[in-house]
């Protein structure tokens, strides 16, 4: 029995290839939207093009026409052009924008938006992050996210919408950080990470998926703004040592006095790349585990199971 018609933006990235299966494997029928033209998922599912950020509300009325729910994902995460700060809020925020203005004129389900916990903080912050914390984005892309969330909040007012702003995913194929993580726990070398001591929350992709298909489900979050993570936060070291086990190696760490390394990063002009390998960002899901989601216990397991699914 189909449960429902689902609109899943962005359904060939990473979050997509995973939640589309899902959603279908739940009684959904899925529909992916896209804006490149011809382009394809990995899904054996229908695709609709997807207006630009520019297009008049009625072209988004007529691409919603018909479904029960919106997912929103389609995003862009890292852009070096020139014009970054116009493309962020183009895609990021009017597209968002322009969607749930659509979407409270045709839904009759829930509008599902995949934000950022960079919508409340930047790469690193000290104490724990909950959704009671002032945002303080501290990049366009941040920002443009945050001010999605306002968009999307002001353009449904009826509150069927719901806004996860997941933290670092890991799971296989992942790209940005966590890759660059992967790129370097591959190394085989010994590496002098164990006088790491920055805490970070990581985010299992399927714990995302389940907490997007609640999203849907669950009326207890609507027209609410959550964090996802996974329950307990990793240092840099555990989660190498965790993708060096999926590879089927010893973890290969050793001890070095963090001072010598944030000098060897300032030397090397690595000085953010250190930042962000040892500074915090605790982020408290609790919010969201109350509406009766359920985080990933054991983060260091489902990396390495991960890395090793990837490899098969």
């Amino acid at each position: 029995m189909v449960k429902g018609k689902v609109l899943v933006t962005g359904a060939s990235g990473f979050i997509g290839q995973e939640l589309v299966p899902y959603l279908k494997a739940a009684g959904y029928q899925v529909t992916a939207a896209s804006r490149a033209a011809g382009n394809r998922t990995t899904q054996p599912v229908d695709v609709v093009h997807l207006p630009s950020p520019d297009a008049p509300n009625e072209a988004f009325e007529q691409v919603l026409a018909g479904y029960h729910h919106v997912v929103h994902l389609a995003a862009i995460a890292h852009t070096h052009l020139p014009d970054a700060a116009k493309l962020y809020h183009d895609v990021n925020c009017l597209l968002a924008a322009k969607l749930a203005r659509a979407a409270d004129k045709t839904l009759s389900g829930k509008f599902v938006f995949l934000s950022s916990i960079r919508a409340q903080s930047g790469p690193t912050q000290d104490g724990i992050i909950t959704e009671l914390s002032p945002p303080q984005p501290t990049d366009d892309y941040g920002r443009a996210k945050l001010a999605a969330e306002a968009e999307i909040a002001k353009a449904l007012p009826q509150r069927n919408f719901t806004i996860l702003r997941p933290v670092l995913v890991y799971g296989p194929g992942v790209k940005g950080n966590m890759a660059a993580l992967i790129k370097l726990a591959a190394l085989k070398i010994p590496l002098p990470l164990k006088s790491l001591i920055g805490q970070r929350s990581v985010l299992d992709r399927s714990a995302l998926c389940r907490a997007i298909l609640h999203s849907l489900q669950s009326t207890n979050t609507n027209g609410g703004i959550y964090i996802v993570a996974d329950r307990e936060p990793m240092t840099a070291a555990g989660i190498v040592s965790a993708i060096r086990r999926g590879m089927g190696r010893d973890a290969g760490l050793f001890t070095l006095p963090a001072p010598l390394l944030h000098l060897a990063a300032l030397i090397t002009g690595q000085n953010q790349r250190w930042r962000t390998l040892n500074g915090n960002l605790v982020a408290n899901a609790a919010l969201l585990e109350s509406t009766g989601w359920e985080p990933t216990d054991d983060s260091a397991l489902r990396i390495q199971q991960s890395v090793l699914s990837k490899a098969m």
